[in-house]
């Protein structure tokens, strides 16, 4: 099961020191950091989350395995969809997949969205919107399990022509070329994932990690 959490990470010895733990003295020098920290300390929030705990919003995965212990750049990723109820509506090549979250069964469901990132969430205004063109969109036969290919009619395909249904400002507007809407919408949420996933491997096995200031 995932466990969501902060990495704490403070300035000493002129390095950043990342650690899940609080640290009483520095690693380094072996002083106590009470009195002599260059600055406050600060966090580095988790950024993955479970997708049935964000409502209307656009999630993402790696396709196989999961961010933190199995993803590499070259690895492809999944994106999605929720409702306003914690529903998930994903499209590959089972055709479009709706999977509604139970709290009764949330230990026997499928965890595949327990460790994503949140790409975009409308406000709750919009929520009765969002819902609407969902269930609009899912009885569309352009998401049946025959119309599925894997490089030109994808997920991608399905959140895009979701967007453009929705008509919501930014991510109506840059919904037409998926590149731009990758490297507008996706990009920066990936790269903040990125850098936690980066120290979070090398904190496998100690209790802190340190690289040069910058």
């Amino acid at each position: 099961m995932f466990d969501s959490r902060d990495l704490m990470c403070l300035r000493h010895c002129n390095r950043i020191i990342f650690s899940y733990d609080v640290l009483v003295q520095c690693p380094i020098c072996c002083k106590s950091l009470g009195e002599s920290l260059d600055e406050t300390p600060f966090t580095l929030p988790c950024p993955f989350v479970r997708a049935y705990q964000h409502p209307c919003s656009i999630v993402l995965r790696p396709s196989v395995g999961d961010f933190l212990s199995s993803f590499q750049n070259q690895n492809n990723l999944h994106i999605g969809l929720t409702s306003s109820i914690g529903t998930i509506y994903e499209f590959d090549v089972k055709g479009l997949v709706k999977t509604p979250f139970n709290n009764r069964t949330v230990a026997l469901k499928d965890e595949s969205w327990d460790q994503c990132l949140v790409i975009a969430q409308v406000p709750e205004s919009w929520y009765d919107r969002w819902d609407e063109v969902l269930e609009q969109i899912s009885t569309d036969q352009s998401w049946s399990e025959e119309m599925y290919e894997k490089d030109s009619h994808n997920c991608y395909t399905f959140v895009l022509g979701f967007l453009k249904a929705l008509e919501y400002g930014e991510l109506s507007a840059l919904c037409h070329d998926k590149l731009l809407f990758s490297e507008n919408i996706v990009a920066s949420k990936t790269q903040n994932a990125a850098k936690y996933i980066t120290i979070h491997r090398k904190l496998q096995g100690c209790n802190y990690f340190t690289e040069e200031q910058e």
